[in-house]
């Protein structure tokens, strides 16, 4: 049995007891913005076959961020502050009929409150799907993968599981990871929010620093700053520079910084020639 608080939102309330997602309709999206969204053509939904690539937009149930939200994470009894967040996801198709597909989920959502999750298998109607792409010739392959991935699959929760708003948020396996060596609550930032990036990092660095700065929500910044060698950040400004960046496009950059990105504001981590260290970092005005 999963309790709601008496004060949360009905609407976060049945969201959760969905199993934290449901589909969003695009359809007034479209309407509304036709020079810039556009939907698949007939033609297009005509043309889906198994193995079709589809897109839809899911609105899930996920922790707030100060960047996306100027909310903070938790509320004073500790409790994560849950907010509806909308994700564009692909799955790949298994079977058509005149009105929807049979589909498995491609992405692993980034919501942190839903138990939706990679590779479950969905339906959904024609009419919600954003995009289409050219079918996959190794649809034999993929699907004898993901029922070997079923097999091992170990979660006692299904897709349309009520959540507990309570719980802690779902991050992957190295960010907990990450938290547990730490001994803080994980803080997931935005992927699509603001880092700075210094210019000389590659994967290939031999010491990667990253600091978590308070994030500002007027700039859309995560508060991350990532830079290499043996510099200080003011060293590293004044002679490689930085870049303004997506804290996804960061992440790319070196393979540490996403398992260390759901550090809360106030931690860093120097990574590299031996040295795998978690610490707080001084945050002056």
């Amino acid at each position: 049995m999963v309790w709601f608080d008496e004060a949360m939102d009905p609407g976060m309330q049945a969201l959760l007891a969905r199993g934290g997602w449901e589909l969003d309709d695009p359809r007034p999206v479209a309407a509304a913005h036709p020079e810039t969204f556009e939907l698949p053509s007939a033609a297009d939904l005509a043309a889906l076959v198994p193995g079709s690539p589809v897109r839809a937009l899911f609105r899930l149930a996920t922790i707030a961020d100060a960047a996306r939200d100027a909310r903070t994470p938790y509320d004073d009894q500790g409790h994560p502050v849950l907010v509806p967040h909308v994700e564009r996801m692909w799955a790949v198709v298994t079977a058509v009929d005149d009105d929807a597909v049979e589909c498995l989920l491609d992405n692993q959502p980034y919501a942190t409150h839903t138990s939706l999750t990679l590779f479950d298998r969905l339906r959904i109607p024609l009419t919600h799907l954003i995009a289409t792409g050219t079918p996959r010739p190794d649809l034999a392959e993929h699907l004898a993968f993901v029922a070997r991935m079923a097999e091992q699959d170990e979660r006692p929760a299904a897709q349309d599981t009520p959540v507990d708003p309570h719980a802690a948020p779902r991050v992957r396996g190295d960010q907990q990871g990450v938290c547990e060596r730490a001994g803080v609550r994980a803080e997931p930032a935005w992927p699509f929010g603001a880092a700075l990036l210094a210019r000389d990092v590659t994967p290939e660095v031999a010491m990667l620093h990253g600091a978590r700065f308070p994030p500002n929500p007027e700039r859309r910044d995560t508060g991350w700053v990532f830079f290499a060698g043996d510099g200080d950040f003011e060293e590293v400004a004044a002679t490689v520079g930085f870049d303004v960046v997506m804290l996804q496009q960061a992440s790319q950059a070196h393979p540490a910084i996403w398992p260390r990105s759901v550090l809360p504001p106030g931690w860093g981590f120097s990574v590299g020639d031996g040295v795998d260290d978690l610490y707080p970092v001084e945050i002056t005005d």
